[in-house]
């Protein structure tokens, strides 16, 4: 999550037409609450009280604002190249806006309804053995569509310049494993209501309700048996556990009764002669399914993971099915979308994978910002990595050892600012004048291509993870880099209108944050290239274990209701919102040094620095997808990364008068790591 800046802002307001600014809602603060022990109600509270939430969206806040203003620009340029003259045949706007028109021509999308999926369906039909199993699910995987496990082809953790082969445990209905154990009744009336989408889904495929209904019980249980093998969400945190790099044919020896060989062939991948199995005991597990289980139980799961992934691109009943149980059932979402945002949302990649989502990012760069904003943006990226060298530079429980490589580390730190200097080339992509689900097909056919070519070869370190239109950031720990889009360097998080303060408590503290990340109890792990070493003096090490065990400890007394925080699941964000948060003000302080605008609205820019800082995470959630990101999220609820941050910062409480017993938590309870 992260930046934004001035031009950015200025180019912004004046092409939404929206005069949108970065400016504190004073009038909103609630001065019946005492700031010093509810910031997070004393800033939001009253707004938190009149707040909506639109009926298309699961969330209301700062974030959610801004993405419904990127979606106007990126809406209102496909509406315009789509009915303009088309562009050269085989270039790359051509190719997307033949993909966003066929998306929105529902006619023909009822037309072909499961013609493009016929080829993947027969061959779930073929399945009559193991053999058959490795070929359908290379096939599937291939397409994008995921099923029995998760492959895929990344930098190597311990050599980051060479990518390598990586399978994972993957291929289930739910959003987590511990979906198919919880016994309270939510998670059963969740169950229940998964397996009555499939079989509905599986009716609307041509199944009679008798064979739907049996089907749609052996999918769920065929998918527990794979839920029961996997790595739980803390589990799969751990970096140490879950890279195993071996050879092939020690791969294939650990992991009997698939044809592993035989799936790397039909993949693609034979090239591949190791590789890094992220969950060996789930694979080991794959293969007792693949050898022991009824070829019909895994012809009617492939059939389903088919419809499940494709769903929305297929006909309307296809759809709306979809959506009544993933969006209004799990996450709460009251209405479908508009058609074109579902549409962008499909292209650009929200239902797995990145398609053709930089394609989408490179038509809102050249509305919505210019060079100029990047190199502003670039500027404040800067100072707040000054900021924490200086913290790493005056830290009392660092040795001079680690300090040194530390530093290193953060001085070899990339950042990209705004978009890439090389945009994606799509020469390869086959999309274009088909059906909506088969340009889905061939875009995720490009994706498969793109990766297969990659296997053993040299990283690209320019590679973009994310659309540049997407409302986020990320710092990639095998690049040592922080991503900060174009779409997120505008208000309410950066606005050159705006003081100093305003923005360092907005736009500041989210790139403080992916740059912490590289610092996190994960990112730690890494060195300066990217590579996962133990850099780390064992003395330094065991006080960095100590300090973030007070973060879990911290968090984990955080709830809503019935559901704790997961303070281990959520650690490395913690660890950044609190490294984040120190480390922009600090930038803040320095530039106060040349410029202090003294009190503006009666607050210091100390206090109007968290004043901005709260107000960019105040949401309004649905009950629903609260629960998911309890259950799911490595990221705290909004709420708790205001509270939790501020529980450990003497800044916050000097700013605001407090008296430290009522606002902090006890010195020895605080972790003090950035």
């Amino acid at each position: 999550m992260k930046a934004r800046l001035r031009t950015v802002a200025a180019v912004l307001a004046c092409t939404l037409g929206l005069g949108a600014h970065a400016a504190l809602d004073v009038a909103g603060l609630d001065k019946s609450v005492d700031p010093c022990t509810h910031f997070y109600d004393y800033v939001n509270g009253k707004w938190l009280a009149s707040a909506t939430i639109p009926a298309d969206r699961t969330s209301w806040g700062p974030w959610t604002e801004l993405v419904v203003r990127n979606e106007k620009i990126v809406l209102g340029a496909f509406d315009e190249l789509a009915h303009a003259a088309p562009r050269p045949a085989g270039s790359w706007e051509r190719k997307v806006v033949d993909f966003y028109k066929s998306g929105m021509d529902e006619a023909a999308i009822e037309r072909a309804g499961l013609k493009p999926l016929e080829p993947y369906l027969q061959r779930a039909r073929s399945v009559e053995g193991a053999r058959d199993l490795a070929d359908a699910l290379a096939m599937l995987h291939a397409a994008g569509i995921g099923a029995g496990f998760d492959s895929d082809v990344e930098p190597d953790r311990k050599d980051s310049s060479h990518y390598l082969f990586d399978v994972s445990q993957g291929g289930l209905g739910l959003p987590d494993r511990d979906y198919y154990f919880r016994t309270d009744e939510k998670s059963r009336a969740q169950r229940e209501a998964y397996v009555k989408h499939v079989q509905r889904m599986l009716q609307l495929a041509g199944a009679d309700a008798a064979s739907a209904e049996r089907d749609a019980g052996t999918v769920l249980d065929l998918e527990t048996a794979l839920a029961k093998a996997s790595m739980t969400a803390v589990e799969r945190r751990d970096e140490e556990k879950t890279y195993n790099k071996m050879t092939r044919a020690a791969f294939a020896e650990s992991a009997p009764g698939f044809p592993w060989d035989r799936y790397f062939k039909a993949l693609g991948a034979d090239r591949a002669k190791s590789l890094n199995v992220e969950q060996p005991a789930f694979m080991q597990a794959l293969g007792e399914l693949a050898a022991r289980r009824p070829a019909a139980d895994w012809q009617v799961y492939l059939r389903w993971h088919i419809l499940r992934a494709a769903a929305a691109t297929l006909p309307e009943a296809f759809e709306h099915e979809r959506f009544d149980f993933y969006e209004r059932v799990m996450r709460g979402t009251q209405a479908p979308p508009a058609r074109a945002r579902h549409v962008i949302d499909v292209i650009g990649g929200r239902y797995g994978g990145v398609r053709l989502g930089q394609a989408v990012g490179h038509i809102f760069v050249d509305r919505a910002f210019t060079p100029e904003a990047k190199a502003r943006a670039t500027d404040l990226v800067r100072n707040v990595r000054a900021a924490l060298a200086d913290r790493i530079r005056n830290s009392d429980w660092m040795s001079d050892a680690t300090r040194k490589l530390a530093l290193e580390k953060l001085d070899r730190m990339q950042y990209v600012v705004g978009y890439p200097d090389q945009w994606r080339d799509y020469t390869d992509a086959k999309v274009g004048d088909y059906p909506f689900a088969e340009n889905w097909l061939r875009a995720n056919a490009f994706d498969h291509r793109r990766e297969m070519r990659r296997i053993d070869g040299p990283v690209d370190r320019d590679e973009w993870l994310m659309g540049q239109y997407i409302v986020n950031a990320y710092y990639d720990q095998h690049r040592n880099q922080i991503v900060l889009p174009a779409a997120i360097l505008q208000p309410p998080f950066f606005d050159a209108k705006a003081d100093d303060a305003v923005n360092y408590g907005g736009i500041g503290m989210v790139i403080g944050h992916e740059i912490t990340h590289g610092f996190d109890d994960r990112g730690r792990l890494f060195d300066a290239r990217g590579n996962m070493r133990d850099w780390w003096t064992p003395g330094d090490a065991k006080r960095y274990v100590e300090r973030a065990d007070k973060v879990v400890q911290q968090y984990s007394a955080f709830h809503v209701d019935d559901i704790q925080v997961n303070g281990k699941l959520t650690l490395s964000e913690n660890i950044a919102d609190q490294g984040g948060l120190a480390i922009a003000y600090a930038a803040m302080e320095k530039a106060l040094r040349k410029h202090n605008p003294g009190e503006i609205d009666g607050f210091t820019p100390e206090q109007r620095f968290f004043l901005s800082y709260a107000e960019i995470w105040r949401t309004k959630l649905r009950p629903e997808i609260e629960r998911l990101y309890l259950r799911t999220d490595g990221h705290s609820l909004a709420r708790f990364r205001v509270t939790g941050p501020l529980q450990q910062s003497p800044n916050f409480a000097r700013a605001f008068s407090c008296e430290p017993g009522r606002t902090l938590i006890s010195e020895s309870q605080r972790a003090n790591i950035w």
